[in-house]
C-alpha cells in the first residue's frame, strides 16, 4: 500500500487535521523561527555613572520598523518600563542610583509582528564613594597649589637673578 493510498484510507476528519498541520508546518510563519536581538553593554559594572547599551538583529535589518528597550529593577521584568522605543540601535544611560538594572530589547517589524525578547542583560551601578571623591578632589587641590607655588617661586627667583628684566 502506497503512502497516498494510506492517507486516502484515513477518516475525513483525520485527513483534514493532517492537512492543516502540514500546511502550518510549510507556512513561513510556522517554519521560520524568529531570532531575538543581541543586546550588549559597554560595562556590566558601571562606576563612572554612565554606560552604553547597543543592540542589533542580524539578517532582518531592512524589515525592522523600531526597537523596544525595557528596563527593570528585578530580573523577572514584573515592573518593567519602556526605556526607549525607536529606530536607534544604541543609547547612553546615566543618572542611575546604585543598584542592579535589567534590560531586554525586541524588534517590531513593518508588518507589526515582533521578535522574541533578547536574553536579559544585567548592569550593576556602583558609584565611587563620597570619601573617595572628596579624597581625590583634595589631592587634586594639593597638586594644583603645589604646582602654582613652584611656578611663582621660580618666576620670583628668576626676577631676582636678572634685575634688568
Amino acid at each position: 500500500m502506497s503512502c497516498t493510498q494510506t492517507v486516502r484510507s484515513l477518516p475525513p476528519l483525520t485527513r483534514a487535521i493532517l492537512t492543516a498541520l502540514l500546511l502550518l508546518a510549510l507556512s513561513p510563519a510556522w517554519g521560520a523561527t524568529q531570532e531575538a536581538p543581541v543586546l550588549e553593554s559597554t560595562s556590566t559594572e558601571a562606576k563612572a555613572g554612565y554606560y552604553q547599551l547597543r543592540w542589533a538583529l542580524e539578517g532582518a535589518e531592512a524589515d525592522i520598523d523600531r526597537f523596544i528597550l525595557q528596563e527593570a529593577r528585578g530580573g523577572d521584568f514584573a515592573s518593567a518600563e519602556i526605556f526607549y522605543e525607536g529606530a536607534d540601535r544604541a543609547t547612553v544611560i546615566s543618572g542611575r542610583r546604585n543598584g542592579d538594572y535589567h534590560y531586554r530589547v525586541r524588534a517590531v517589524f513593518e508588518d507589526g509582528s515582533r521578535s522574541p525578547w533578547s536574553p536579559p542583560l544585567k548592569v550593576q551601578v556602583h558609584h565611587h564613594s563620597t570619601a573617595q571623591a572628596f579624597g581625590l578632589f583634595f589631592l587634586g587641590g594639593v597638586v594644583f597649589f603645589t604646582t602654582a607655588g613652584m611656578i611663582a617661586a621660580s618666576s620670583s627667583a628668576q626676577r631676582r637673578a636678572d634685575p634688568e628684566g
